[in-house]
């Protein structure tokens, strides 16, 4: 391109890095060169050097377009100083170029909190104990060394939560028991059978989650009976918590009258009896389990349970009745008996003999709830029973004057 066309477009790139000069855009020395023009006086040489100092100019002024074209193509980071811009918490703040999450200052007053642990039902139970807080540029996660950019958005985020583990355990699901039938021995006919469930609970809270059956119980048949079949005019005369002082006197009663009695004796009080164990079974009575120590079988766990049992069994010289202390017993004693062997024997008449004080008030008991098949409940031991040794002879009386005939348990299940 010559001419004034050239002349025009060197002329138009010099103003306007004039212009860039004047606001500083453009350094001085680059535009202070494009606005020199010299303005010569004719002489022999003016033609040359007019032609020299033009190309001088149109060099200078393509210089100054090249230049001008750079910087828009850079753009405004190009490299002159200039500046970004980023928001911590809320307040703007100037960084420089390539600045990295590590380098910026501030961050040190972020709250980074971490979050809690929670229960399985979402209340805190220990406050810090979840995941740590951590910094968000532009809402997302962001690596220290990171480069921020123009317009980041940097806040502290509060950790994350966490429930608490689980802790899984199984138990066990107890039997169901039926009964059916009515009488003092009861009889295991069916043995129920446990359960299994899982459970899931928080592992520091304990509170209850899920619970799954892993197995079903099966349903346990209990029966009672009379010990003698309808209409059988049989009763039988027993006795519990002894021996003691007072069982010789109430062997010496029954000798006389010549008939049996059935004994619930406790186990590690008939081991300092044994002369007088060995003389009731010697004489045709009845010895029977009324447990070693006389415990509440149905506080027991199992094993408590079975030695109870079986220590009380041993020390009477075997059993095939166990009658439960306080006339307290369940499906799980019910079951455990059976297992050794023996039946639970309970009773029809209460004579209260272990409270009440007067021989004919007890004896009157005897007169009104006695029944054919049934089974009276006395005492021989626990205490002083003198009121029983006097009401005994008046009661066995009165029974066999009435037609009942008197047998022990074991008779009355055979008889």
């Amino acid at each position: 391109m010559t001419g004034a066309g050239e002349d025009a477009i060197t002329k138009t790139a010099a103003e306007s890095a004039a212009a860039q000069a004047a606001t500083g855009a453009v350094p001085d020395a680059v535009a202070g060169a494009a606005m020199e023009v010299t303005e010569d006086r004719p002489g022999p040489d003016y033609g040359a050097r007019r032609r020299d100092a033009r190309r001088t100019v149109r060099r200078q002024r393509l210089a100054v377009v090249i230049f001008a074209l750079l910087m828009v193509l850079a753009g405004p980071a190009s490299g002159l100083g200039a500046s970004e811009f980023v928001s911590v918490d809320g307040v703007v703040a100037q960084i420089g170029r390539d600045t990295t999450l590590a380098q910026l200052t501030g961050l040190q007053d972020l709250s980074l909190q971490p979050g809690s642990t929670l229960d399985v039902t979402g209340d805190v139970i220990l406050p810090g104990g979840g995941a740590s807080g951590f910094v968000s540029v532009n809402g997302r996660p962001f690596p220290a060394i990171g480069v921020l950019h123009d317009g980041a958005t940097i806040v502290g985020r509060r950790g994350a939560d966490r429930t608490e583990r689980l802790r899984r355990e199984e138990k066990g699901i107890a039997p169901v028991w039926e009964t059916r039938g009515s009488g003092p021995v009861v009889t295991q006919v069916r043995e129920g059978k446990p359960g299994l469930e899982e459970r899931f609970r928080g592992e520091h809270s304990t509170a209850p989650v899920a619970a799954f059956v892993l197995r079903e119980a099966e349903v346990g048949l209990l029966e009672r009976t009379s010990a003698v079949p309808t209409g059988h005019k049989a009763v039988a005369l027993t006795f519990d918590d002894g021996p003691s002082e007072h069982t010789v006197e109430i062997l010496a009663i029954l000798e006389k009258k010549g008939v049996p009695a059935t004994f619930f004796w406790i186990g590690k009080v008939a081991a300092s009896y044994k002369s007088v164990t060995a003389n009731a079974r010697a004489a045709g009575h009845e010895i029977e389990n009324h447990t070693w120590g006389h415990a509440d079988l149905t506080k027991l766990g199992a094993d408590g349970l079975s030695a109870e049992i079986s220590r009380g069994a041993a020390a009477v010289g075997g059993a095939r009745f166990l009658r439960p202390p306080y006339g307290a017993y369940n499906a799980a004693v019910a079951a455990e008996a059976a297992r050794q062997g023996q039946r639970i024997a309970m009773w029809d008449v209460d004579t209260l003999d272990w409270k009440i004080r007067d021989a004919a008030s007890i004896a009157s008991r005897v007169k009104a709830a006695v029944k054919p098949g049934a089974v009276i409940l006395m005492h021989d031991g626990g205490g002083d029973r003198s009121q029983t040794v006097a009401a005994l002879p008046g009661i066995i009386d009165w029974l066999l004057m009435n037609g009942y005939s008197l047998t022990t348990l074991q008779g009355m299940s055979t008889g």
